[in-house]
């Protein structure tokens, strides 16, 4: 910037000293026109462009290109309203905004009121890199291209608006429909969802778990190493289309790309082939086992005295500031489809004669208790076995059935906790070792 500025300087300084050595006693103006009617002019063009299209806009918006891509509607009013419709949160922040057309160091577009734009900034406690203001780069009859205003250095969110035509918006509406069977799945009360490779002999030849976060538009592969106990997950921008999705950046098993996936509400399952290579990636329920059996490495005498140094757990979504970040993508997301973000463990209640008690914080209604007894292998897990509830306990059968599981839990403690008084552990289901959260000592 500081040898643009130079530049221009010497650029001034030249004209100044050009024109004050003249002999003409007249000299023609360089525009026709000044400078604020010009800068006007641009403003009105570009508003104009916007309002021009008969169907409006669509857009892929993928904020710093690191995120997936969120699908978005936009009809331009001459009365500087803004129609949006997008394929985010089934549209509950599509929120009919106003829109400027101003200039501050560069020509702008600015949504005013609060929109979807807005709802992703926030997202992710404001990390999205998300942006509600755009700089235009470029104005064409069918095309406008934006950049992020915020947005500095070499990596920049270029935001590309092509001109819609009548179908758009109600694709955009028909895609809110299929991110709640990838997110969620439809058919099935399984929680172990895997990603498998597959050969031409029907084998399995890799074998994962898979997630997928709507607010972050990614899916979650992860694998689980039944010598060390460790799991490791991939993050994977997604963009989903009609007929199931696209990974933005390939998954690639020994050097084979797969990135088109198709769905198949039949068996509830998202098929990638390589057909040069015969194989073939599957999403699906219960394809294979994570673990297949105990995983020493994971044993600790921790859980010896869980529950007895302290009597009181707590785990936080991330929707918290507490939010303890060794919980896995796959309880996050069981938490979420159970509708709860906050969890409570209570050792030797003595509300409810001893028993263990376990509370679910849920979203908008009133907590729901369950009641555990506890048994501890020594060195080893603790076991959770369920006894009763204060309520139906149906809408979150899936997460007291990954709790209560016989095989029980291991259990670490971790480094995660900022409080010194305030230590953290991790709990680890033996059987689906990729469902861990962390919970703070109370």
């Amino acid at each position: 910037m500081r040898n643009n500025w130079n530049i221009y300087w010497v650029l001034f300084t030249f004209l100044g000293i050009h024109f004050s050595c003249s002999n003409d006693d007249k000299v023609d103006p360089i525009f026709d026109v000044p400078v604020d009617q010009r800068v006007s002019q641009t403003l009105d063009s570009y508003e104009k462009s916007l309002i021009s299209s008969e169907f409006g806009w669509k857009v892929k918006y993928q904020p710093k290109n690191s995120i997936g891509v969120y699908n978005v509607y936009l009809k331009f009013n001459a009365d500087n309203t803004t129609e949006i419709t997008s394929d985010f949160n089934r549209g509950i922040d599509d929120l009919e905004s106003t829109y400027r057309v101003g200039i501050s160091h560069f020509p702008e577009l600015v949504f005013e009121n609060y929109t979807v734009f807005h709802k992703l900034y926030e997202l992710d406690g404001f990390n999205l890199d998300a942006e509600f203001e755009f700089i235009f780069e470029e104005v064409s009859a069918d095309k406008i291209i934006l950049r992020s205003k915020t947005d500095v250095g070499d990596d920049i969110t270029k935001v590309v608006l092509e001109k819609a035509t009548a179908e758009d918006k109600s694709i955009v509406e028909n895609l809110r429909d299929f991110y709640e069977s990838l997110e969620f799945g439809f058919k099935t009360e399984s929680i172990l969802r895997n990603l498998v490779v597959a050969n031409s002999s029907n084998q399995i030849v890799f074998n994962s778990t898979f997630t997928f976060n709507e607010g972050l538009r990614q899916g979650v592969i992860t694998t689980f190493d039944q010598e060390s106990g460790a799991i490791n997950s991939q993050r994977y921008p997604i963009e989903v289309n009609l007929s199931g999705f696209n990974l933005v950046e390939p998954f690639v098993y020994n050097g084979i790309e797969f990135t088109q996936f198709i769905y198949n509400p039949d068996d509830n399952t998202y098929t990638s082939v390589n057909s040069e290579q015969g194989l073939i990636a599957v999403i699906g329920y219960d394809l294979a086992p994570v673990s297949t059996g105990l995983v020493p490495a994971l044993f600790s005498e921790e859980v010896d005295n869980f529950g007895i140094d302290f009597s009181n757990f707590l785990y936080f979504d991330d929707s918290s500031g507490f939010f303890l970040r060794q919980t896995s993508e796959d309880f996050l997301q069981l938490g979420k489809s159970n509708d709860f973000r906050v969890l409570d463990i209570i050792f030797d209640d003595q509300r409810f004669n001893g028993l263990t008690t376990v509370e679910l914080v849920l979203n908008g209604k009133p907590p729901i208790l369950m009641g555990f007894e506890v048994q501890r292998i020594p060195g080893e897990r603790i076991i959770f076995s369920f006894v009763g509830a204060t309520d139906d306990i149906t809408p979150y059968s899936s997460f007291v059935s990954l709790l209560s599981n016989p095989n029980g839990w291991y259990v670490q403690r971790t480094r995660e906790s900022r409080f010194q008084f305030n230590p953290s552990f991790l709990l680890t289901s033996v059987v689906l070792p990729n469902y861990r959260f962390s919970v703070y000592g109370l």
